[in-house]
């Protein structure tokens, strides 16, 4: 797995993400699994929501305190319970260990 992960200042496109994978169990809904992702720095007392890519309905838009990352390809499936259940957990990793749990509300276009 890899992706482009940084902070996107203002004027530029956002960091992209497209090496992951998705882990989906009827209890817990859906989980993302993929390397740390340095724009959730923002910790816990800043919320970080996503929406619908208003371009492509398989992509989020996430938002991490100011810091646009576009996540690409979901699953249509996925994509419908994250959005039923309200959230997308992301559970990121350095070195093939998880590192990091970061809960991701659903935010109405």
């Amino acid at each position: 797995m890899s992706n482009r992960a940084s902070g996107t200042p203002a004027g530029t496109s956002p960091e992209t993400i497209v090496k992951y994978e998705v882990l989906f169990a009827v209890r817990t809904g859906v989980t993302v699994l993929l390397p740390r992702v340095p724009a959730f720095d923002c910790g816990v007392e800043m919320p970080i929501s996503f929406k619908i890519s208003p371009e492509n309905p398989r992509d989020i838009v996430i938002n991490a305190d100011g810091k646009t990352v576009l996540l690409k390809g979901l699953q249509k499936e996925h994509l419908d319970a994250a959005v039923s259940r309200g959230f997308i957990m992301f559970y990121e990793t350095k070195d093939d260990e998880v590192v990091r749990c970061t809960p991701c509300n659903y935010q109405k276009n």
